[in-house]
């Protein structure tokens, strides 16, 4: 009897001092909120880690906190306390995410912090665990490609819209993103050779074509093959083609303004 007895009172006394944790838990929380809505992000910090300290599986502790480190940080700083601020904003945020993996808006915040501190492998990375459990995931595929477009790192880039536009072979933005992508290259980089830039205008022409076939009034891809024959046409050694291109690209500039001025009058 005298172990049931004390059994019985130790599992009470650990519901009770298990029910004091929560209710302080709470209470800390409701605390660090309101520091962090009265913009005292260190403090706040602070109480954010004691709930996690306590309570380690409070999901929006972590990203809380990943809030306030991002509003601490500096873009651009190159000083250490930034770098460290960013740093945490950048784990708080991928500890939340091993709890609510779903949080489109989390997800995004860690890419902005990502991309504010240059951290362009480590973004890369992270889309591609995701992609391993969803290898056809077209906004991951596009996140990817953006990134290494943000980093310079065209060939990369172009591949993984490529991969996008035949993950999604059906969504016309696809293969306009492509084509844009391509554009951007040929009309940005004069240090290329005429079979490179040429390689890219067919690459992005063909892109923005689909495009149209599988969006008839898509004004905006339109408009660009108009600029890649224009590009086009300063690749040429005889006038006569030339002329041609500058021919394409008007036609293609009519078009896309009649259409435009069409879903224009529509929406009015």
């Amino acid at each position: 009897m005298k172990k049931a007895f004390w059994l019985a009172f130790l599992a009470a006394l650990l519901v009770s001092n298990s029910g004091c944790q929560k209710l302080k838990a709470r209470m800390t929380m409701r605390a660090a909120n309101e520091l962090y809505r009265a913009e005292k992000y260190n403090e706040a910090i602070q109480k954010y880690n004691e709930v996690i300290a306590i309570d380690p599986w409070w999901a929006d502790a972590y990203r809380n906190a990943g809030l306030c480190y991002l509003a601490l940080y500096q873009p651009g700083s190159l000083h250490q306390k930034d770098i460290d601020y960013s740093t945490q904003a950048i784990i708080k945020f991928r500890r939340y995410l091993q709890f609510v993996p779903e949080d489109e808006r989390t997800e995004d915040l860690l890419m902005d912090a990502y991309m504010k501190t240059a951290r362009y492998d480590e973004a890369v990375n992270f889309y591609k665990e995701k992609l391993k459990k969803d290898p056809k995931n077209s906004k991951y595929l596009q996140t990817i490609g953006m990134i290494y477009a943000k980093a310079n790192n065209f060939e990369e880039a172009r591949k993984w819209f490529h991969a996008r536009a035949e993950a999604d072979a059906k969504n016309p933005e696809a293969w306009y993103s492509l084509g844009v992508l391509c554009w951007e290259r040929a009309f940005k980089n004069q240090e290329l050779t005429v079979d490179e830039r040429r390689a890219l205008i067919d690459d992005g022409m063909e892109a923005l074509k689909t495009a149209v076939q599988l969006r008839p009034d898509y004004f905006e891809a339109y408009s660009y093959i108009n600029l890649l024959y224009r590009q086009k046409a300063l690749t040429e050694t005889e006038p006569e083609q030339a002329m041609k291109d500058i021919q394409e690209a008007d036609a293609n500039q009519k078009k896309a303004i009649q259409l435009r001025n069409e879903q224009l009058k529509k929406g009015a």
